[in-house]
């Protein structure tokens, strides 16, 4: 017996496995039956280019199934596992069961192709077709069914079943026969050469992404290399009309998500933030598409770079040491997941936690200015980060020490008060220190303040300022300064 694997497992959720639970013949052409079989044997189907829906309704298909050797049987296999795991049965009856049934659908398509050959059918006859269609319940169904396979057995290339099918479903919009064409439909979305047929091909998994983000949010934008029927299927989309094309194109996203190649780059930095991007595009406001199977594989996605050695490896690149800090707290701003956070929160306690914090941060022969906004920007990223309130203070404060210790061993504001010329000119040095970002808002920033206000009084601040502008240039000058002051707290 083939034993499942993990991607079988996924392939596979357990209330998939429970609604597609054959008991009786007609249990094994129902669109659940047809998920799960297209589920585990995409592979084949793809090969020929066909739907589910084609498969388990002609005779032809299934020949070339019974021809292809084991591939039926593992499939059978796998299933026949999963499901009697999920119901707690015996593996091998529940094969054996399996297999009954499964001799006896195909028995019964095989000997309805020979005593009740199908209609022909076309978009325009369609619906008279169906409207003429005797039986009732799962028998009209399987009808019905059959005739739609028998007519896109002719279309051989992806895009030419689906323009097909748009045809088909333009043409019975709005009656019961049209819920047909959109479940067969949505089986074509679920497969990757069609995708790449109807949205054009994509140098990267991130692109693909996208282009299914959109479509499930039914805001699809044309591009040159996509086929024209893509715009049809997003406008159905948007206007509720293709519930199941819509969980296929989620589906198709998942499986884009599970795959092995980078979103972007394989540069762990870049995929790092490619990720976040990604979980934002796919975040609706309220939910994020996919649920927890999106979120649990853009963390296990992360976690291939984030983990111990990937971080240490990523934090040995900076040289400075307060360039680490801020790159930590850079990538903290992105991890998704918990597993991740718990990852990065070691590396947060282990450096914040150093006792010689204060000194190690500010050593080395580097300008204190780019250090001192470096120091700014570690703290802006503590305070909004995701870490408790009380982790938060304890780090900021180390921050806060650092910058205090910094301002004072560079003597920064006696350099200013030496060189920055007049009390104008050393106002306006400071609010650009300020402008970009050097100063902690707190004690660092207070003393800023205190500073400038005491240049502001100087008498010949204003007259320096002004320059001897008077009228509407004096008025465009009072107007910035006191702007300016005001967004750091300063009034004139």
């Amino acid at each position: 017996m083939a034993l499942p694997t993990k991607e079988d497992v996924d392939a596979a959720p357990e209330a998939l496995l429970d609604g597609a639970y054959c008991t009786k013949v007609e249990d094994f052409y129902s669109a659940g039956s047809r998920d799960l079989i297209g589920r585990f044997l995409t592979n084949f189907i793809e090969s020929l280019v066909i739907t589910p829906t084609e498969l388990v309704f002609s005779s032809k298909y299934q020949k070339r199934l019974n021809d292809a050797g084991r591939v039926m049987m593992n499939a059978v296999d796998k299933i026949a596992t999963l499901q009697a795991k999920t119901r707690n049965e015996s593996a091998a009856q529940r094969l054996k069961d399996l297999n009954t049934l499964i001799s006896a659908g195909m028995k019964k398509v095989w000997d309805d192709d020979k005593e009740k050959p199908v209609s022909a059918i076309t978009p325009e006859t369609f619906c008279a077709f169906v409207a003429g269609v005797k039986a009732t319940g799962a028998e009209r169904d399987y009808v019905i069914n059959r005739t739609l396979a028998e007519y896109l057995s002719q279309f051989k290339v992806w895009k030419d079943k689906v323009g097909a099918l748009l045809k088909l479903f333009a043409a019975s919009k709005g009656k019961d026969e049209n819920a047909y064409i959109e479940l067969i439909l949505s089986e074509c979305a679920k497969s990757d050469a069609a995708l790449d047929q109807m949205l054009g091909l994509c140098e990267t998994l991130e692109e693909r992404c996208g282009d299914l983000i959109e479509l499930w949010k039914g805001e699809w934008k044309p591009r040159p290399n996509a086929n024209p029927g893509t715009a049809a299927i997003n406008a159905m989309i948007a206007a509720g009309e293709a519930p199941n094309v819509k969980a296929s194109v989620e589906y198709a996203l998942l499986r884009t998500l599970a795959a092995k190649d980078p979103l972007r780059s394989a540069e762990p930095e870049i995929e790092i933030q490619a990720l976040f991007d990604m979980f934002k595009r796919m975040w609706t406001g309220t939910t994020l598409i996919g649920g927890t199977k999106a979120m649990a594989s853009l963390e296990r996605r992360q976690a291939r770079y984030l983990s111990k050695e990937g971080i240490t490896d990523l934090l040995r690149e900076r040289k400075v040491l307060a360039d680490r800090y801020a790159f930590l707290m850079q990538i903290s701003a992105i991890a998704i997941g918990q597993s991740n956070r718990a990852t990065l929160k070691t590396f947060i306690d282990h450096y914040f936690g150093d006792k010689d914090f204060v000194p190690r941060v500010i050593g080395g022969q580097e300008p204190p200015v780019p250090k001192l906004q470096t120091l700014t920007t570690i703290h802006k990223a503590i305070k909004a980060s995701w870490l408790p309130e009380g982790d938060k203070a304890v780090c900021m404060a180390q921050v806060e020490a650092a910058q205090g210790q910094l301002l004072r061993s560079s003597r920064l504001f006696e350099q200013v008060d030496k060189k920055g010329g007049s009390a104008s000119q050393k106002v306006l040095t400071l609010l650009d220190l300020c402008r970009k970002g050097t100063f902690i808002d707190g004690p660092n920033m207070a003393a800023v303040r205190t500073i400038m206000e005491t240049y502001l009084r100087d008498p010949s601040f204003l007259p320096d300022y002004l320059a001897g502008a008077s009228g509407e240039e004096k008025e465009r000058k009072m107007t910035l300064l006191t702007k300016t002051l005001s967004a750091f707290g300063i009034q004139v």
